[in-house]
């Protein structure tokens, strides 16, 4: 009785693994079955298979002002530039933030409370003090390595599926580390 119950438990638990597990991105071939015998030509055709709008992982925010500043946090991405949202996590996995926009308007919910602005780079300056490469930003949460002025984007790490940007001009230094998830 008790060696059935496990055996179902196991079958159960990777029944529910299996479910879970994702499928890499590949090409998918399509031949589409001939008319007739006599006047058939097959087709083949190649697609990549498009990649999810959604990236979740962790990111690493230092800056060295005085005194130094320094936060981690995960983060989930949907969409991307000119428009998307961004929710950020605290270290409990409780939502913190959540920043919307799209080319004309940002928005920032923080709980109860909404702050708008007319693009993400106001709503970014105004919630900083400091310009930053918004679009660029954005792609990079997305993991696309798009270079930006004034920052050193270190791909070397990217086989670990892992982005590291230094802001070099202007001062203060400034390190984001990137580590995605999905």
């Amino acid at each position: 009785m008790r060696k059935n119950r496990l055996f179902w438990l196991c079958v159960s638990s990777l029944f529910f693994l299996g479910a879970c597990a994702s499928r890499t991105a590949s090409t998918q071939t399509y031949t589409p079955p001939p008319a007739n015998s006599e006047n058939s030509q097959v087709v083949s055709v190649q697609a990549p298979s498009v990649a999810p709008a959604f990236k979740a992982g962790r990111f690493a925010l230092q800056i060295d002002s005085e005194p130094p500043q320094s936060f981690i946090t995960s983060f989930d991405l949907t969409g991307g530039w000119p428009e998307g949202a961004l929710n950020i996590y605290n270290p409990l996995g409780l939502q913190m933030a959540r920043v919307e926009w799209t080319a004309q308007s940002a928005r920032l919910l923080q709980g109860r409370q909404v702050r708008e602005a007319a693009s993400l780079d106001r709503l970014v300056l105004e919630l900083t003090g400091a310009h930053l490469p918004t679009a660029a930003l954005v792609d990079w949460l997305a993991g696309k390595p798009t270079p930006a002025e004034g920052w050193n984007v270190d791909v070397s790490e990217w086989h670990l599926r892992r982005l590291v940007l230094e802001r070099v001009q202007p001062a203060p230094r400034t390190v984001l580390r990137i580590a995605f998830e999905s």
